[in-house]
């Protein structure tokens, strides 16, 4: 999957959570990483990224999550951001994030 493809699904996904109101897949237990606007500009630790809480947000809702985290596709971090993106609404903003650091590496 492509970050162009995360980011449609993350964006799909954003949605239907705003028009459903929750998503009844979201654990409730959560961990704070990043506080809501700082996620588009604090320095991420070295086990996240905002493609990688993108992308595993987009597996909780529709993939399996194990299997990318046993295959390193996602960190343990990385879900557990994207718990809580889903959670408090800030999904976006992992979004914006992401398509910020992939347009600065190139």
């Amino acid at each position: 999957m492509t970050v162009r493809h995360a980011a449609i699904a993350a964006t799909l996904l954003i949605a239907t959570v705003s028009i459903a109101g929750c998503s009844p897949s979201v654990p409730s237990e959560t961990m704070s990483v990043i506080p809501g606007n700082d996620i588009l500009t604090a320095d991420l630790s070295n086990d996240v990224t905002a493609r990688g809480v993108v992308l595993a947000a987009v597996l909780l809702v529709a993939g399996d999550i194990d299997k990318a985290m046993t295959k390193g596709t996602v960190t343990q971090a990385e879900v557990d951001a994207a718990r809580e993106a889903m959670a408090d609404g800030t999904l976006d903003m992992w979004r914006q994030r992401a398509d910020s650091d992939q347009a600065a590496s190139k």
